[in-house]
């Protein structure tokens, strides 16, 4: 417990009374020191009976980095609302904006803004108050308790169509001259019959479409897997990450194993969950799986993608630069 700025202009005051009334009389004591005395006393009796509050702090979502969200907390356990500062203590991979704010604690919520700087495990608290009594002249630190965490995953870039196109291609086998029904459109990619070709859609969209038949090929799951140097485990998860929500997105079901473990990602909602979860954790380390379809390698000098034979950089791939050669070009020209 201390004075405020407040509280020591009073002790001031009181003072000086004592000093007036040695030379005018006691009857000074009662216009200035003994009210200021009463106030003096109820302010420190006042902030000796408070009891740090319990806090009920509302997350926002998990959610990638770069992302702003609203933080609430609400105060519990209060006998009597104080007025007190109120500040939230952030991990170091969160940005919290607005500074501390002053509240009736106990009456009002307090709210502020996140920023989701870096990725991983991010936690919140413990909140600290500054409390004063009701007439400011005493303040008094009160912490707390509890802690709360969220996840942060790493960012997603988007990848060239060609880069999409050769992905998709891992998980497709089993091709058959049998047909069935129709089933939908999509992007050429390496492999496919010439007579698949839906020429009317290739012209409107300036790239070429194929029909796409219920019993043209199964789906197999595609093995992604990575490793990173000690100070590149963050462009790992940004690589990582990218590649298998691609996969994901476009109902292709996942096997990532990275140095922190292995998940087996179904295409359902749950599936993407775990994989963008699983990267946000990722840590440095070998490779696990150096035969998997995809090798993602994290150097201090950058990210290598190998996907079958060829091998390109991360940056590219998401640039917009092919993985493999003009064949499938030459095929659908011919």
């Amino acid at each position: 417990m201390r004075l405020t700025r407040r509280g020591g202009a009073l002790v001031v005051v009181c003072v000086a009374g004592f000093a007036v009334a040695g030379v005018f009389g006691a009857r000074s004591l009662n216009a200035v020191v003994l009210p200021g005395i009463v106030g003096l006393v109820a302010g420190a009796l006042q902030l000796r009976r408070l009891d740090a509050p319990s806090v009920s702090r509302e997350l926002p979502n998990d959610d990638f980095v770069g992302e702003t969200h609203e933080v609430t907390l609400r105060f519990r356990d209060v006998d009597r609302p104080f007025v007190g500062t109120v500040t939230d203590t952030v991990g170091a991979g969160l940005s919290a904006s607005g500074g501390p704010t002053t509240v009736a604690v106990g009456d009002e919520p307090v709210s502020y803004d996140v920023t989701y700087d870096e990725r991983g495990e991010q936690r919140f608290g413990p909140a600290r108050v500054v409390a004063r009594d009701v007439l400011g002249l005493f303040e008094t630190d009160l912490v707390c308790p509890g802690t709360d965490s969220l996840l942060v995953y790493p960012r997603v870039h988007p990848l060239s169509g060609w880069t999409r196109r050769e992905l998709f291609s891992l998980s497709q086998t089993d091709r058959t001259d049998e047909r069935s029904e129709f089933d939908s459109l999509r992007e050429y990619v390496r492999g496919d019959a010439l007579r698949d070709i839906h020429w009317k859609s290739s012209a409107k969209r300036d790239d070429l479409i194929v029909q796409q038949f219920a019993a043209d090929y199964d789906v197999t799951s595609v093995t992604v897997s990575g490793g990173a140097d000690p100070d590149a485990a963050d462009e790992l998860a940004e690589a990582a990450a990218s590649i298998a929500t691609v996969l994901h997105d476009a109902e292709i079901p996942v096997t990532l194993s990275l140095p922190n473990g292995r998940v087996d990602a179904d295409v359902d909602l749950s599936g993407r969950t775990q994989l963008l979860e699983h990267c946000a954790l990722v840590v440095d380390g070998a490779v696990p799986d150096p035969d998997a379809d995809i090798v993602v390698e994290a150097r201090s000098g950058g990210v290598e993608v190998r996907i079958g034979e060829g091998s390109q950089s991360f940056a590219s791939l998401a640039g917009g630069r092919r993985i493999v050669d003009d064949a499938a070009t030459r095929e659908a020209a011919a």
